[in-house]
């Protein structure tokens, strides 16, 4: 049998910070791995779909901050390399241009602009610049919807100010 190790104790006004509390269970993180894909795919479905049914960046880029903070829950880590807060930018000028150009060319403020493609994989499908405003919503949405999360999920109610003592 090995020796249990202590643990060491914190430093005189660094507390060490915890672990999530599920991010050792198994199972969950099994479970979620199949669940997160299935959650971004439907994501990813709703986004394509949406300016043509119900659906697109909005309620695409809630299903998107639910899958990554499914996974942020079973991994106790993040799946984004960048900060969310850098995705709200991004989204915002995406959608912006999106309504700008046409404007610009003497259309009313976000005249979509639709064609036909053809290609051997899919066939004959339908392209907007609606999408493209669409994904600036979901890079906006996921920005800020992940961003609320971190911030919430890192209040300590245990915590005390110097007022409550």
């Amino acid at each position: 049998m090995s020796p249990k190790r202590k643990k060491p104790a914190p430093t005189a006004g660094h507390a060490t910070p915890a672990p999530p509390p599920l991010s050792g269970d198994p199972i969950l993180r099994t479970v979620s791995r199949a669940a997160f894909a299935l959650v971004m795919l439907f994501a990813l479905l709703l986004l394509w779909r949406g300016h043509n049914a119900p659906g697109g960046g909005f309620i695409a880029g809630l299903m998107t901050v639910a899958a990554l903070l499914l996974h942020r829950v079973a991994t106790g880590r993040s799946a984004l390399r960048a900060p969310p807060l850098t995705l709200i930018p991004f989204g915002v000028a995406l959608s912006v241009l999106t309504g700008l150009v046409p404007y610009l060319l003497g259309q009313p403020f976000l005249k979509t602009a639709y064609g036909y493609v053809t290609t051997p994989l899919t066939g004959e499908f339908e392209w907007a610049t609606a999408l493209i405003f669409d994904i600036g919503v979901y890079l906006t949405v996921v920005g800020s919807g992940l961003s609320i999360a971190e911030n919430l999920a890192e209040i300590r109610p245990a915590g005390r100010v110097q007022e409550d003592e």
